[in-house]
């Protein structure tokens, strides 16, 4: 995307609204990733972070902290939503008496030896309450890390699992694409949910990280805003919808905001070699096992590997995972698929919950 900067006026939020303004002062919670792919059974640590007031909430300025009663979740392979809140600590000196705790920010981590995409959610509850109104606002933030038994971007682009709903309580914005594997010039799509639907004529701000040049989008019908993506840097995605929302003696309105960041990389250079008929490796729930030994049981449904290994030799000669994955599929499970890098063999992931 040509990235341009646009010119919004104060009244930004009432281009969000459908039904009640946003407060003019409200501040943005976003989380980001210090790196978006990494290996299997390494640490990926999350930032949480505050602010975005200034440039007329198109920047990156921190200014606050998330709140110590937000969570922090991390949504895996499988579709299990696990709390890391636990693992959460301050980067930053704590406030005084005298000195405020500003510009600094929180830190969470988790580790996973199972390849495959994993969506880190964080999620707060706040009401704000002056003399003249309350209003109550449910955040909800979203980055992404992508775990490769090879870390490297061939590895992991063609991850589908980012696009999972996690928060269906609050508003979301859901990647159509592999937001930790993107590069430049790139058409790419992201939904707007909120509570579970799509959320049509609604604002979405693209902001990118080194400059904060910003882009403004407006939803479609199925809450979806299309784009080119942009330069190699970090990106953060914002909506701000509110609602008339309201619970008596407590607040008149309630807001929602929903961020998520993606990271926009360079190409990488091709490894040398190559692999177009080879078997892939088979991983399920991270571990490597034999077709000959492949059992998938979710509940009471079984696919034992008699039923697989049919499914095999066809499915991985230069067409990808089709077949294996509806044989998968049709037995509760999850899949993604790994292609080949260098001289090493493409390989498949099954996820059982």
């Amino acid at each position: 995307m040509a990235f341009r900067k646009k010119i919004v006026g104060a009244a930004l939020a009432a281009v969000l609204t459908l039904g009640a303004a946003v407060p003019v002062f409200a501040h943005d919670g976003w989380s980001q990733t210090s790196a978006p792919i990494v290996a299997q059974g390494q640490v990926s640590y999350v930032e949480l972070m505050y602010g975005n007031h200034s440039n007329e909430h198109k920047s990156y300025r921190l200014e606050g902290q998330w709140s110590s009663a937000s969570k922090v979740y991390v949504t895996t392979p499988a579709g299990v939503k696990s709390d890391i809140t636990g693992t959460r600590f301050y980067t930053g000196e704590p406030a005084t008496e005298t000195t405020p705790a500003l510009n600094n920010y929180s830190v969470a981590s988790f580790k996973s030896n199972v390849p495959g995409a994993y969506i880190i959610s964080t999620e707060g509850d706040s009401v704000f309450k002056s003399a003249e109104a309350s209003s109550r606002t449910l955040r909800s933030a979203k980055s992404f890390v992508a775990v490769g038994d090879i870390p490297v971007l061939e590895r992991v682009k063609a991850l589908k699992g980012f696009s999972k709903q996690v928060s269906p309580d609050r508003a979301e914005l859901v990647p159509a694409f592999n937001p930790a594997a993107v590069t430049p010039d790139e058409k790419v799509s992201i939904q707007l949910f909120l509570k579970g639907e799509p959320l049509a004529d609604t604002a979405v701000d693209i902001i990118r990280r080194s400059n904060s040049e910003a882009t403004q989008l407006k939803t479609d019908a199925t809450g979806v805003v299309t784009f080119t993506t942009g330069a190699a840097d970090y990106y953060l995605v914002r909506a701000k919808p509110s609602t008339k929302e309201s619970k008596e003696g407590e607040y008149s309105t309630t807001n929602y905001e929903a961020t998520m960041t993606f990271t926009v990389q360079n190409k990488s250079v091709k490894l040398p070699g190559s692999v177009t008929t080879a078997k892939p490796h088979i991983y399920v729930n991270g571990n490597v096992v034999a077709v000959n030994s492949l059992t998938i049981a979710q509940g009471t449904t079984k696919v034992d590997a008699s039923f697989i290994k049919q499914y095999v030799d066809a499915a991985y000669k230069g067409t990808g995972s089709v077949t294996l994955r509806a044989a998968a599929e049709a037995a509760g499970a999850a899949v993604e698929y790994f292609p080949a890098v260098g001289g090493n063999q493409p390989a498949v992931a099954i996820y059982t919950k």
